[in-house]
């Protein structure tokens, strides 16, 4: 049975029908306004990195507000944009709301069909892939039909498997072994690139990163698609198993896997530091941009370390007491040669590459 349609909502001067307050896969047209952000970063990716007009797909579009935002923003960007959705109300619904907020669907190609089906349609400049839960399924055929030097934008909202908590669900979906780490926001973000590298590997591409963070309840990342043989085998070798000491909290990394190891991870750089600048510098075409503007910043700050460091945690397990900010600490580490800087996903979080006995020397100086 549909459910009603209620008032409009309202996102960057763009109106929609929303269909309830709960958030729900089982809602006809499904609409998050807590994803705004990552409509934000989508858009102000393609800005920043495309230089010409491409083809753009999102087989999961619902009720259509970021292929709405892209056509009211930066149109010149496209030369079509696939939009699938395997329910017809949420088809119809997605023709209404582009009439409604007058925005031309000449370069549209509104599919009406799963998602599978809408990505095996063609061939892709860019694929959106933002489903409620993981994005496994419709990982392989985007991997297929992404075209070389392409732009494949993955978002997982099932944290919970790739952080830890659920270790199980974590093995079965992505064949990894996880398990609870202080550093738990990044942990999963590195596990899901780690993933997604061994799959695009099997159709010899290789995936490099050009952004990647976590925010509020999801992951999201942009991999640039090189067909390279000699590079997905690289992106495989480079992974490393992880052993993290809960008392000390240092991390060491091994190619080769023990009991009580976790992985394997992805290893490298978690954005180009050009690229979010870029971003940056784009912020004007946003109205609401604090949001953001914030998490730019922070990724634009943060060292390209392997995890971080819980300093309130520390103190517990060597049980002594330390007064000094946050900002004292990592000007001691800095005084000491270490590289030092705050994660953007974790505000009880520092990222050094010292080790536990250094902190814990500096905290206590």
């Amino acid at each position: 049975m549909f459910q009603k349609k209620q008032a409009f909502v309202e996102e960057e001067n763009i109106q929609l029908y929303h269909f309830g307050n709960k958030i729900s896969k089982k809602l006809d047209v499904f609409y998050n306004p807590e994803m705004k952000i990552n409509r934000d970063f989508s858009l102000l990716f393609i800005a920043s990195y495309f230089s010409r007009p491409i083809t753009y797909c999102d087989p999961m579009a619902a009720s259509g507000i970021r292929q709405m935002r892209f056509l009211s923003t930066i149109p010149s960007f496209f030369k079509t944009l696939t939009t699938g959705d395997v329910s017809k109300k949420a088809i119809n619904t997605m023709k209404t709301h582009f009439r409604i907020n007058k925005i031309s669907t000449k370069k549209v190609d509104f599919s009406r069909a799963n998602a599978i089906n809408t990505l095996s349609s063609q061939y892709f400049e860019m694929i959106e892939i933002d489903p409620f839960g993981t994005p496994v399924p419709f990982l392989d055929i985007a991997l297929q039909r992404i075209k070389h030097k392409g732009i494949l934008s993955i978002t997982a909202t099932d944290t919970a498997a790739l952080c830890g908590i659920y270790p199980k669900t974590g093995l079965r979906r992505y064949g990894l072994r996880t398990g609870y780490t202080f550093w738990y926001e990044e942990f999963g973000l590195r596990a899901l690139i780690a993933y997604c590298q061994r799959e695009a590997a099997k159709y010899d591409k290789a995936l490099k990163v050009e952004l990647s963070f976590s925010a509020k309840h999801f992951y999201k990342i942009f991999f640039r698609v090189i067909e390279s043989k000699q590079q997905a085998l690289n992106d495989i070798k480079s992974q490393r198993y992880i052993h993290w000491d809960k008392q000390t909290q240092d991390i060491v990394s091994t190619s080769y896997e023990e009991e009580k190891s976790f992985g394997k991870l992805y290893m490298g750089a978690l954005k180009n530091n050009s690229i979010v600048e870029k971003m940056i510098e784009n912020l004007e075409l946003l109205d609401h941009k604090k949001e953001a503007k914030l998490l730019l910043e922070k990724l634009q700050q943060e060292d390209d370390i392997v995890g971080y460091f819980n300093p309130h945690k520390l103190q517990r397990s060597h049980k002594f007491n330390c007064d000094k900010k946050f900002d004292e600490i990592m000007q001691g580490l800095k005084e000491k040669g270490f590289l030092t800087s705050r994660p953007h996903n974790n505000r009880l979080g520092i990222k050094t590459d010292a080790k536990c006995e250094d902190i814990i020397a500096v905290m206590k100086k």
